[in-house]
């Protein structure tokens, strides 16, 4: 069965939640555990931070979060144990040659699940829980900090979601609190994602009785214009989401334009890294949820076009991800929808995202790829319809015209040149050049 096409308006949102979380990291890299940002002080990617980073390069956040993403995406919906073990031995190879920094509990349980011998989710476990049975301590913010992907991997099912979000977060974190934490954040993801709407009370069912309740007074306390509780304190998973849900402020009235929904999530992503302590951390949590609450269009270009990171990824490669995840997590086997033909199934020859069939554009980018042109130099511009008498035009990211070339028709993605103009439905359509198709 083939996977059904999703909105634009989803699929936007499911792009965001890594962007997002990416955006949030690399904000928050340069405080982490550092003097943060003053009240009238706006954050900058500039770098730095416990690695260092270069402008721009998330941390260790959202690298394990490209690890289970890797995953997720062949669209498993992360049920199963090979897939943790795929999962787990991530993990393990990434500690070995991408951790540029980790967190000294998830280091502790990878180093010693290295050690032993058997499936690599299976050593992981029994590592993690002999951390928090000579320890007691095993509810640090690390399976919180990369949870946010789960949230993509069922959008149809919360309770796949909320056995994904635990699963993942035992491979290193054996605390039942890490645990309940991930799953209260995995499904608001994934009510975020597939409904547009914050809510994180809505996951309290999910947990056991006696958690729900203590999860309810601590989102309360959160939810204070000054919390009792200090949230610089986040490096324990209570206190990071408590930070984290404290920043969207759901009760912010709705932007009015798209220019007012990009400052807000920008200022944001400001509020977490301002909280201070593991500042990267809680702004790349609180990215996640924002990115898929508002979607991926409400990041700065310049500031999406800047994020980078291990293992060799991008912004363009993170939404790719989120696309893939969510379309292989809602199914044409769903029983409220009917099956699709491979006819009516069109997908974007450079991504694979699979979008509304035009028959006059059979092998059109999706408009995520499309977002990514340039010129013939590589400077990147941007399509627009024009307002009068139809055609289109470009623009640079400063404003100014793009070149003749690009007002031609002819632009480029990774140097290969498409073919752009406007599209009988509305928009702009980019396509292979004529003699490649």
């Amino acid at each position: 069965m083939l996977a059904l096409p999703l909105n634009r308006g989803v699929l936007n949102r499911a792009c965001g939640v890594l962007i997002g979380q990416a955006c949030g990291d690399a904000l928050g890299v340069p405080y982490e555990f550092a003097a943060p940002p003053g009240p009238g002080e706006q954050p900058e990617m500039i770098g730095g931070g416990l690695g260092p980073y270069e402008p721009g390069e998330w941390s260790d956040d959202t690298q394990m979060a490209a690890v289970i993403a890797g995953v997720a995406a062949q669209g498993g919906g992360l049920r199963s144990e090979t897939e943790l073990d795929q999962i787990a031995q991530g993990f393990l190879d990434w500690r070995r040659r991408g951790a540029s920094d980790i967190g000294m509990q998830t280091a502790a349980v990878l180093d010693r699940a290295a050690e032993c011998t058997g499936p690599a989710a299976e050593r992981l476990r029994a590592s993690a829980w002999k951390q928090f049975a000579e320890t007691g301590r095993a509810a640090g913010n690390g399976a919180l900090m990369r949870t946010a992907v789960v949230g993509l991997v069922a959008l149809n099912n919360r309770m796949h979601t909320a056995a994904a979000a635990r699963a993942v977060a035992e491979l290193t974190h054996a605390d039942p609190l890490a645990g309940d934490s991930c799953v209260l954040w995995s499904e608001a993801v994934r009510v975020a994602t597939s409904e547009g709407r914050l809510d994180l009370r809505g996951g309290l069912d999910l947990l056991p009785d006696d958690s729900a309740a203590r999860w309810s007074d601590w989102i309360d306390q959160a939810e204070l214009e000054q919390p009792a509780v200090d949230l610089s304190q986040n490096g324990f998973t209570v206190t990071a989401l408590q930070a984290t849900w404290h920043v969207p402020a759901p009760q912010d009235p709705p932007s009015t334009s798209p220019a007012e929904s990009s400052q807000r999530f920008v200022e944001r992503l400001a509020r977490a890294v301002r909280l201070g302590g593991d500042t990267d951390t809680v702004a790349a949590i609180a990215g996640g949820l924002l990115g898929a609450w508002q979607g991926s269009s409400v990041v700065p270009t310049p500031m999406r076009r800047a994020i980078h990171g291990w293992p060799g990824a991008d912004a363009r490669r993170l939404g790719e991800w989120g696309r893939a995840i969510a379309q292989a997590g809602v199914t044409a086997e769903r029983e409220d929808q009917p099956s699709l033909a491979p006819w009516r199934v069109q997908s974007c020859p450079l991504c694979g995202t699979r979008v509304v069939p035009y028959a006059r554009y059979p092998d059109h980018l999706c408009a995520w790829c499309a977002d990514e042109v340039t010129d013939e130099h590589g400077r990147p511009v941007r399509l627009y319809n024009t307002s009068f008498g139809g055609g289109y035009t470009g623009q640079y990211l400063d404003g100014s015209t793009a070149s003749q070339a690009v007002l031609d028709g002819r632009v480029w993605i990774d140097a290969v040149e498409y073919r752009a103009q406007e599209a009988r439905f509305g928009g702009i359509v980019v396509q292979p050049r004529q003699e490649e198709r």
